[in-house]
């Protein structure tokens, strides 16, 4: 029989680097935006945004004694958003904690496996933001956000005419330029208030670098310190997000997305935003389990200062 181990294997210890490295997950600058000015709630049945949808009619000129208009009317609704709720699972098995322990434990594989959990969670909650709630489970996406039809946080725009995004239609199919860019832009601009940040896949980005002189190649510094690549556009940051709905260059179904994110944020549960909790031991089994959950959603308080184009191919 051949020995399996050899002379130099038998006295030698191997090298190990004492860092997991991220392999799997993709760029997720949507969710650390987010994240980053989220609100943490404490509970109700739901999240409840009043929205004001109508001017008061009974106002006006008038002059001297002439009777004034008392007439009544609604002025408010609301936005309804349920909690979605996410989880990712941990086991680890009594043999694997007892041979990854003391000195010879170069990682700690509980540690290293909350870590990919927590990322694993961190990279569906990005998927679910710049998705579609299809299933009734999932988050209420930009998807559903950016549409100018249909019915989004129980509100639908035959009741509401203007609870509809902005969508840019390009004067040359498939073609993005700065002039299509800046007409987005101005669809999501009301007065003062503007979108605050552009976001698309990496194939538009490098379009839109093409786009720019040197000079013009601005970096948005935050978003750059975080690790995320970035341009500036209108004073505001144009970052990669692998999340963003599009196929890459030779299709036109790639998005830009122009986002007022004073009217966008999300909401969590503030005892469930990526919170570990310790599942009780199995009578059978020599293991130990947990979970990280988080519960919440996407909210959106006024859909008309958004914008999005959605037909680009980055090779054009």
């Amino acid at each position: 029989m051949a020995l399996t181990v050899s002379q130099l294997a038998s006295i030698t210890q191997e090298l190990y680097i004492p860092k997991a490295v991220d392999n799997i997950f993709t760029s997720n600058a949507t969710l650390f935006r987010l994240r980053e000015k989220g609100i943490k709630y404490s509970g109700g049945r739901d999240i409840v945004q009043p929205i004001v949808y109508a001017a008061v009619t009974a106002a006006g000129a008038f002059e001297g004694y002439e009777v004034l208009g008392t007439t009544p009317n609604d002025v408010l609704t609301a936005a309804v958003f349920n909690y979605r709720q996410h989880y990712a699972h941990i086991s680890i098995s009594g043999r694997e904690e007892l041979l990854n322990s003391g000195k010879e434990a170069i990682l700690n594989l509980l540690e290293a496996k909350r870590m990919a959990a927590e990322m694993t969670l961190m990279d569906n909650l990005g998927t679910g933001i710049q998705g579609t709630n299809s299933t009734g489970k999932n988050i209420d996406g930009l998807q559903d956000v950016l549409l100018a039809t249909g019915t989004y946080a129980g509100i639908a725009v035959t009741d509401f005419a203007g609870w509809i995004a902005r969508i840019r239609t390009l004067a040359v199919a498939g073609t993005l330029t700065l002039v299509e860019m800046q007409k987005t832009f101005g669809l999501g601009t009301i007065g003062s208030d503007h979108p605050t940040v552009v976001i698309s896949k990496q194939p538009v980005f490098d379009k839109y670098w093409s786009l720019l002189q040197p000079d013009q190649r601005f970096v948005d510094t935050k978003m750059a310190s975080a690790g995320f690549q970035s341009l500036s556009f209108n004073g505001i940051p144009f970052v990669v997000d692998a999340h963003v709905k599009g196929t890459g260059g030779g299709t036109q179904d790639s998005w830009v997305e122009f986002l007022n994110e004073r009217y966008l944020w999300l909401g969590m549960h503030k005892d469930a935003n990526f919170k570990t909790v310790p599942i009780p031991p199995t009578k059978d089994q020599d293991a130990k389990m947990v979970r990280i959950l988080w519960a919440g959603n996407l909210l959106c308080s006024r859909r008309d200062t958004q914008a999005v184009i959605k037909t680009v191919d980055p090779d054009l």
